[in-house]
């Protein structure tokens, strides 16, 4: 099968022949039809956070058609248009059997991230890992939907917050434009902050009440179109100090700080402040399974639209790769069956 991959850290990826993957029998074979890009597709080219063994296939938003299926498997069968769950968990331990299974104490793999994943024309999961793709959805906006998608849904429940709060969220990239998208659709009026004016555009027209050019003043600004009743939840997408820093000093005394964005910073917040002013700072990461039941439900009724920037073929993946470091207006997506 054709495939682009990553032989080194830093290094552009090149195009190979590999063998198709073979399944086990509980597993099945997927033809890759499309195959979102997000910032973890950077991390791991550059060498941080996710480290897997290389040669490495990128690709952990893809959608496909079941072409094979393992003798144990059920749930689907061939020409079930798919998409994944990215966690291949053990389904034995504490956090699998509550349901948090990006949490799982035995971890097996994470599609495209520590284990192969879609830049390449099949792609191979755990069959209990697949989840059935309406016909009305696209398969381009589809494969979001297992990572930008779910990744905003899970986050605004991790938020907790009722009808009528008030939150702000700092990053108008893929995954803030969807968390923009499921707040508004719970009846949360939201604030969106980034220092891209264009993408502050996007976020106005996915729903945002306000948009806030980040800078010194963003916390002054934000605190005078949130009003009295003040911001009850941050919702940091960047993940960096001053990201952090901006979202704790922002949300509301006994306020929430849900933290998307991953980088290796430190804020600048201390546990006297975060006792006095009752802060509470949660992690939030990718979704449940249940939560990607949902979160095709919302894209299915429009509640959510992932914006998409750009297409690319699955030869020209270093190109969007580079479009997605300048800066995409929403997602860029490898077209990979038509390549």
């Amino acid at each position: 099968m054709k495939a682009n991959v990553m032989e080194q850290v830093d290094v552009p990826l090149r195009m190979r022949d590999l063998p198709e993957p073979a399944i086990a029998p509980d597993e099945a074979l997927v033809r890759t039809q499309t195959t979102g890009i997000c910032g973890t597709d950077l991390h791991i080219l550059q060498g941080k956070g996710y480290v897997p063994p290389l040669p490495h296939v990128l690709g952990h938003e893809p959608a496909g058609v079941v072409i094979a299926v393992g003798a144990n498997v059920r749930n689907v069968v061939p020409g079930d248009r798919v998409i994944p769950s990215l966690f291949f968990t053990c389904d034995e331990c504490y956090y699998c059997r509550v349901g948090r299974h990006q949490q799982c104490s035995h971890l097996r793999g994470i599609l495209g991230v520590l284990c192969h994943g879609a830049f390449a024309e099949y792609f191979r999961a755990p069959a209990r890992n697949l989840f059935h793709l309406p016909c009305s959805i696209p398969f381009d906006v589809g494969g979001l939907i297992s990572d930008a998608v779910v990744t905003a849904l899970h986050a605004a429940k991790r938020g907790q917050l009722t009808p009528g709060s008030n939150a702000l969220v700092i990053g108008s990239g893929g995954v803030g434009l969807c968390l923009i998208q499921a707040l508004r659709s719970a009846g949360v009026r939201v604030l969106a902050a980034d220092v891209d004016s264009k993408k502050l555009e996007l976020a106005e027209k996915c729903g945002a009440s306000g948009v806030l050019h980040s800078s010194s003043r963003l916390h002054a600004a934000a605190l005078d179109l949130a009003g009295d009743d003040g911001l009850q939840c941050v919702f940091d997408c960047v993940g960096s100090a001053d990201s952090l820093r901006t979202a704790c000093s922002t949300v509301m005394n006994g306020g929430r700080v849900v933290i998307i964005g991953e980088q290796e910073a430190s804020p600048s917040v201390t546990s006297t402040e975060i006792a006095q002013r009752e802060l509470e700072i949660v992690g939030s990461r990718n979704g449940t399974r249940q939560d990607l039941v949902e979160a095709i439900r919302l894209v299915e009724r429009g509640a959510i639209t992932p914006p998409i920037a750009a297409h690319y073929p699955l030869d020209e993946a270093n190109d969007a790769l580079q479009a997605f470091r300048n800066g995409a207006l929403g997602r860029i997506v490898l077209r990979v069956a038509d390549s």
